[in-house]
């Protein structure tokens, strides 16, 4: 009986020990053989490779796969490797494709090979442990996205041969430094001063960037769709005059974001402009502003008035006076209690306040003022001409009695 139960415990024991192996191995699953990969021949010497096993900790891309060399990463090749820390990749390859290394949040290295030309949309998008990449000579397009969400990215390090990337203190510009490409989310420092001759900040070229309190864009021409989305330290910042239009969430969940100098020639304010900017007090929007999309103020909890012109012929839907009932995205749209817009009657801004119940301020505008004279005096007159034929008979009238 006693053997028989000793057995059974060591039954037990053994189970036991084969789960928690299997839950948590003592060594890393590692991608080294062909039966791990599948792959799509595309023609022309195209042989593109997918991982068949996610769980991997550590792959190594082979260079030949049924005799055929391998050039592409393909779409979605280790999306979802949740455990991938490291990959090696063969130097036959040419091509890192879209959502390639999407999500892979414990990849922390990754060497780029020296023939690689093109890193596709997302590429590594959600690689939350990624600090640096090295970007090698041969590449020559980096598509959009290819680094978002890389929230420990201290730098971009571009091979010095390379004739369309270059970095500058570890930033990602085009090779003639005119275009800031990507901002490091994790580049050390709490303020940054984009360099002379750069004329452009890209779309999202500082997305995400935390810990960024002031930035200077003084010298900028062009600013990208949702450049300084999510910066939430981002506390004032100027805008320089020569940028005319914001385009979609350029300073979208900016939550610390207090005050900013708006340039003088602004034309239009994009969709989700000032989206969640919680701190942001008050604005001075310039009298060349004609259109302000939806949700452009939405959820402004402490913007409590401002000042619009005639000029203003576009206002989108909840793009002033909202907010979620709890302060967050989880709320209902409500309109801000103490919210006022100043504007003129008889303009589209007034209309927008008059469709929302949104109290407006409105005044007897210049012209309005000019035709109540107008109708006034011809009012006066009319009663004198009336008021002197009455006048006028009554006195005949005698004159026909007497």
């Amino acid at each position: 009986m006693m053997r028989v139960r000793t057995a059974r415990i060591k039954t037990a024991l053994f189970v036991l020990i084969l789960t928690l192996l299997q839950m948590f191995p003592i060594f890393p699953v590692k991608a080294d053989d062909e039966e791990l990969w599948s792959y799509y021949d595309y023609g022309d010497g195209v042989i593109a490779v997918t991982l068949t096993d996610k769980t991997v900790e550590t792959a190594e891309v082979p260079e030949k796969i049924d005799g055929k060399t391998v050039t592409m990463i393909e779409v979605d090749c280790f999306n979802g490797c949740e455990n991938l820390k490291s990959v090696k990749i063969p130097e036959s390859v040419t091509v890192i494709e879209d959502y390639s290394f999407y999500h892979c949040k414990n990849l922390e290295s990754i060497t780029i090979p020296k023939n690689v030309k093109n890193i596709g949309f997302q590429a590594f998008c959600g690689c939350f442990k990624l600090e640096e990449v090295t970007i090698p000579a041969s590449v020559n397009e980096i598509e959009a996205f290819a680094f978002e969400g890389c929230n420990s990215m201290k730098a971009f390090h571009v091979a010095k041969e390379n004739q369309y990337y270059k970095d500058e203190d570890g930033v990602l510009f085009d090779i003639e430094g005119k275009t800031l490409i990507v901002y490091p989310s994790a580049k050390e420092g709490t303020s940054y001063t984009v360099p002379d001759g750069c004329t452009r900040v890209d779309d999202y070229a500082f997305m995400g960037c935390t810990h960024l309190e002031s930035i200077n864009i003084d010298n900028i021409t062009e600013l990208g769709e949702d450049a300084f989305y999510y910066c939430t330290s981002l506390k004032n910042i100027r805008v320089p005059d020569t940028i005319t239009k914001f385009e979609g969430s350029v300073f979208g969940n900016c939550s610390s974001l207090e005050s900013i100098q708006m340039p003088a020639k602004l034309e239009s304010i994009g969709s989700g402009c000032f989206y969640s900017c919680f701190m942001l007090k008050e604005i001075e929007i310039p009298e060349t502003v004609t259109a302000i999309f939806d949700n452009a103020f939405f959820n402004c909890a402490s913007l409590k008035t401002i000042h619009l012109t005639k000029n203003v012929t576009e206002i989108g839907n909840y793009a002033l006076g909202y907010c979620y009932t709890d302060g967050t995205e989880d709320g209902d749209p409500i309109r801000l209690p103490d919210f006022v817009v100043d504007a003129e009657d008889n303009t589209v801004a007034f209309a927008y306040c008059v469709t929302n119940e949104i109290k407006c301020t409105g005044g007897v505008t210049q012209g309005t003022v000019f035709i109540y004279i107008i109708v006034g005096v011809i009012a006066l007159a009319i009663i004198a001409t009336v008021a002197l034929i009455i006048v006028q008979k009554r006195i005949q009238k005698r004159y026909e009695l007497n």
